[in-house]
């Protein structure tokens, strides 16, 4: 073979892509054959991070509340990601599902199983996983790998502060009822790198409520309101503590902007006096 049909042959084969076996958010090797085309993006945050790697033209399937960039709300819609229409999502003829697993039970990813593609699980616990997932992602799909690289150099520019303790942060994503995140989820460690804690977060999850009383009675030097409304004028709050109206997306979804939902938070906690 002449250097040149050598040089044509390594380039088709590029860009057919390659067979590849990653490991998915549960530990589980998920073997995907070329790049595949037709992906279906069951959660809000796998549908923004495929067209943050610039292969937002593959996504074929995605659940309710995916919004973001404003050309995912063209794609056609299965379902949320608690209810999929299982007809509409085989209609589509995905070749990889991309699902998170925070809403998936093991009965469900059986049935996703049994549609005969690959399942890729998602479970960021941290922002490192997140960084990861897009890395592995970019690899496997033939992304931008550049979006992934800026995103750990971002990470790595974080500064957790440098407090003789941390500060209390409550994220509130519901304030009827009253709700937080439970410990483990990847706020905990979007919170940690900006210096600050949870004192309500428990092991047990995914969500933790609390009364109207705990929270009066609680210390905290912050509530990062994360519902989609502003705090009710009722609801009493502990004396002198700071509530933040942050963009909800920023710190729920794992996806490439929760860099920014930590610079904002490092930021302002920064400020605080």
């Amino acid at each position: 073979m002449t250097r040149l049909m050598l040089l044509l042959a390594v380039g088709l084969f590029a860009s057919l892509g390659q067979a590849a076996t990653i490991e998915d958010g549960w530990g589980r090797d998920v073997h995907i054959e070329g790049h595949p085309r037709r992906v279906a993006a069951l959660a809000p945050h796998l549908a923004e991070s495929l067209f943050a790697l610039g292969i937002g033209d593959r996504v074929v399937a995605a659940v309710s509340f995916t919004d973001y960039p404003a050309a995912a709300r063209q794609v056609p819609r299965v379902g949320d990601a608690l209810a999929l229409s299982w007809e509409s999502l085989t209609a589509l003829r995905p070749d990889l599902i991309l699902v998170w697993g925070a809403t998936l039970t093991r009965e469900r990813l059986a049935r996703l199983e049994g549609m005969g593609v690959p399942v890729y699980v998602s479970e960021p616990r941290s922002l490192s996983d997140v960084e990861r997932e897009l890395r592995v992602l970019a690899e496997a799909l033939g992304g931008d790998l550049a979006i992934a690289e800026a995103f750990a150099a971002r990470l790595a520019a974080l500064s957790a502060g440098g407090e003789e303790r941390p500060l209390r942060v409550l994220p509130l994503i519901s304030a009827s009822p009253l709700m937080t995140l439970s410990r483990g989820h990847f706020v905990d460690d979007l919170l940690a790198r900006c210096g600050a804690v949870n004192p309500f977060a428990v092991a047990a999850g995914p969500v933790v409520r609390l009364s109207s009383e705990r929270l009066l009675r609680s210390e905290l030097d912050l509530i990062l309101n994360l519902g989609t409304a502003p705090l009710p004028d009722n609801l009493h709050l502990p004396r002198s503590v700071m509530v933040a109206d942050l963009d909800p997306d920023l710190f729920v979804r794992p996806g490439p902007r929760v860099i920014e939902g930590a610079e904002a938070l490092c930021g302002l906690l920064g400020e605080l006096p």
